[in-house]
């Protein structure tokens, strides 16, 4: 792990004790509501529940969104007060069109492969509106780890990627790279070009937008993870609406909005952005 993965670590953790949050020794809160700014609502339990990411656990076993540094946690924190205040605010402050209605946690798209598709953090939805995708990292471009493969059963089906050739080529390259290290350390591309397959199988190749949405601490590591943005962004072209955004520009729109209670944007402000508490 890198300096900059155990800076959000301890921050995330220094923030729990001066609120009295108990948490085990490796950075999981004993109660999952002690991790939320809201307890879940019914239907964003029931989407996590539906999802194979073990985000709630099960039985005895802790779920994945109880760690502090949880990317779900964080985009649960951010995104799920707007299902109660106004959806199409927050969809706007990410960039979507207007006419969003609905947001969805741990949604999936399944491509002709089978098996289980990646799990999208947070999409938007409405009529006639191109749905717009999410994929929300917080800690995972600090890890310093490259493995980033693409299986071979990707490569192997005739006129998988037809609607997307040049998605295509950058997969061969991936896949040819993993031997000696890809050249994605930081940026997951093949997760990415996952989400954009199952899109594409339902929506067409321009029928949607991605979103990479990632959490950005200064650090040589962040100066890689958006050079590597860029390289996959100049690879896929206008092939399919791809296009990131930080955490920290997001706060700045969603800031702003008459309907942000300021309980909230506290509770965001001073968990994730410390530096840029008011």
């Amino acid at each position: 792990m890198t300096m900059t993965y155990r800076l959000i670590c301890d921050q995330q953790q220094a923030w729990a004790r001066q609120r009295g949050i108990r948490f085990d020794q490796d950075g999981y809160t004993l109660s999952l509501n002690d991790n939320l700014f809201l307890p879940l609502l019914p239907e964003v339990e029931k989407q996590f529940q539906s999802g194979k990411g073990d985000e709630l656990g099960s039985g005895d076993k802790r779920g994945k969104m109880q760690a502090l540094h949880s990317s779900s946690a964080l985009a649960l924190n951010v995104f799920q007060y707007w299902r109660t205040a106004n959806i199409g605010h927050i969809a706007s402050a990410c960039g979507a069109p207007q006419g969003v209605t609905d947001m969805h946690f741990e949604q999936t798209h399944p491509t002709p492969l089978g098996g289980i598709p990646p799990h999208l953090d947070v999409e938007f939805r409405g009529n006639d509106v191109k749905p717009v995708a999410i994929e929300s990292k917080f800690t995972e471009p600090y890890h310093g780890h490259t493995k980033r493969t693409i299986k071979d059963k990707y490569l192997g089906v005739p006129d998988l990627w037809a609607q997307l050739p040049r998605c295509e080529e950058l997969a061969r390259r991936i896949h040819e790279e993993e031997h000696g290290k890809t050249s994605f350390v930081y940026l997951d591309a093949p997760q990415l070009l996952k989400h954009i397959l199952g899109l594409a199988t339902e929506f067409g190749s321009r029928g949607f937008e991605l979103l990479y949405l990632w959490y950005e601490v200064p650090s040589a590591e962040a100066e890689r993870n958006r050079s590597e943005i860029m390289d996959f962004r100049e690879h896929v072209g206008d092939e399919v609406n791809f296009r990131d955004m930080t955490y920290q520009e997001l706060l700045e729109v969603v800031g702003r909005l008459p309907t942000a209670d300021r309980d909230y944007i506290a509770y965001v402000r001073e968990r994730y952005f410390p530096w840029q508490t008011d």
